[in-house]
């Protein structure tokens, strides 16, 4: 699957932003954090195109190799 159409969870999105599942837990709860896409399996579900340009957008990127 092409990386703008690779779908993510919060704890997926945790590790590749390099913060805490309860800080993307706390960005779904002020809204900060782009509305999910999907449901998989019960739970939410990103693009992770739109959470990466969302984290540029704001900062929240980590610069370095891990980032994909």
């Amino acid at each position: 699957m092409a990386e703008h159409d690779e779908v993510v969870g919060a704890v997926e999105i945790a590790r590749r932003l390099r913060v805490a599942r309860a800080t993307v837990d706390q960005w779904r709860q002020r809204s900060v954090l782009p509305d999910p896409r999907w449901q998989v399996g019960g739970r939410p579900a990103w693009s992770w195109s739109e959470v990466r340009a969302w984290a540029e957008e704001t900062g929240r990127l980590p610069a370095g190799p891990a980032r994909q």
